[in-house]
């Protein structure tokens, strides 16, 4: 099958189609595909939009305004089968395999649908796909790359790459109990730290996080959050015993994922490691400075001070477990997060703060 160009924006279909997103895994991954997810709602706003995802992973999409349904991928060879069969029975027009693997191919087979789009990847499963787009491993950032797929079913490359995670009033609720029960000054700076990682490799060391956080206090009077996700708190704690200072929040019990963006909505700054709480608070509109290797922040970063992604200190490529650590110095990440509340988030600060307090006394004298 040959690939398509990526920039074809030619209507495939009618007006109202049936199209399925696949994206099995990965919180941050479905985050990186919201952009697209709005791309196609606008481009075809009386479409049947439905995500295919693995279960729990699907959870990060939950009151997304542009899908329509989800087919949610459980364990076991059962389940396979009865999602295979909705698959077949659900008449798509159009599948977009965001993933393009060994897992998310047979759906698209049983789904027998009239435009099948999935990355060129050089593999004997290229044939599955009757629209293939090449670049699936260009160090473009994702949820920009992503759009390619989009593009062959005619949907235009929009400008507006924000990612969307829907956060409920209960959740804020719940995100400003925990900040209130902290004695957390919402006036003040609050800087949220994920010092949690998966994978080695992504982890920059927990004792440079403590010396990072202590001084982020000290100098900036700031009020440091640490988040963490299930099994991850002991990560944390292994921070908070090494610093000299008092983090604001740290112990608060399990959050779902729309939790955690409701907590990085409050924060005016987010440190940490390159993984799923990056994209989380990039969709609450928390600026980012992920700790990341170069070959990487390409891939998922978009930066400049525009994107809500200002300050990405980017590493020279990883060559070991201890290549990021050994790279990354406190004093370059402290310069980057210094320079980026100097420049950023203290005068934003400040201005919405006044605009605030001018709100108030307007409602006063009327």
């Amino acid at each position: 099958m040959p690939s398509v160009a990526a920039g074809n924006t030619a209507p495939a279909f009618g007006a109202s189609p049936r199209i399925l997103v696949i994206r099995l895994r990965r919180f941050g991954d479905l985050l990186l595909a919201t952009p697209t997810l709005r791309a196609i709602r606008l481009a075809y706003p009386a479409a049947r939009i439905e995500v295919l995802a693995q279960a729990g992973f699907h959870q990060v999409l939950i009151g997304n305004p542009h899908i329509d349904d989800f087919l949610v991928l459980e364990p076991g060879f059962a389940a396979l089968g009865r999602l295979l069969t909705i698959c077949r029975r659900r008449n798509y027009d159009a599948v977009l395999d965001l993933q393009s693997s060994p897992r998310s191919v047979p759906f698209v087979l049983a789904s027998c649908a009239r435009i099948r789009v999935g990355w060129q990847k050089q593999s004997g499963r290229d044939w599955v796909y009757n629209r293939l787009v090449p670049g699936w491993n260009d160090p473009i950032y994702v949820a920009r790359n992503t759009l390619r797929l989009a593009a062959v079913i005619g949907v235009p490359p929009p400008r507006d790459l924000r990612l969307e995670l829907a956060v409920s009033a209960a959740e804020r609720a719940k995100a400003a109990s925990l900040f209130a029960s902290a004695g957390i000054d919402s006036a003040r700076l609050i800087i949220g730290l994920s010092v949690v990682a998966n994978l080695a490799h992504k982890a920059w060391p927990l004792e440079s996080y403590a010396v990072l956080a202590d001084r982020l206090i000290k100098t900036y009077g700031a009020q440091v959050v640490f988040t963490n996700g299930r099994g991850e708190l002991e990560q944390v704690r292994a921070v908070v015993k090494r610093m000299h200072e008092r983090p604001a929040l740290w112990d608060y019990g399990q959050t779902t994922i729309q939790e955690l963006g409701a907590l990085y909505e409050r924060c005016h700054l987010w440190i940490g490691n390159d993984g799923g709480p990056k994209h989380v608070a990039t969709a609450a509109g928390c600026p980012t400075i992920v700790i990341i290797d170069s070959g990487s922040a390409r891939v998922w970063t978009e930066r400049g001070e525009d994107t809500g992604q200002a300050a990405v200190h980017a590493a020279p490529p990883i060559q070991s477990q201890d290549a990021l650590a050994a790279a990354v110095g406190i004093e370059e990440v402290y310069a980057v997060a210094s320079r980026y509340l100097s420049r950023v988030i203290l005068p934003r600060r400040d201005r919405d703060l006044a605009a605030a307090t001018s709100s108030v006394l307007a409602e006063g004298r009327s």
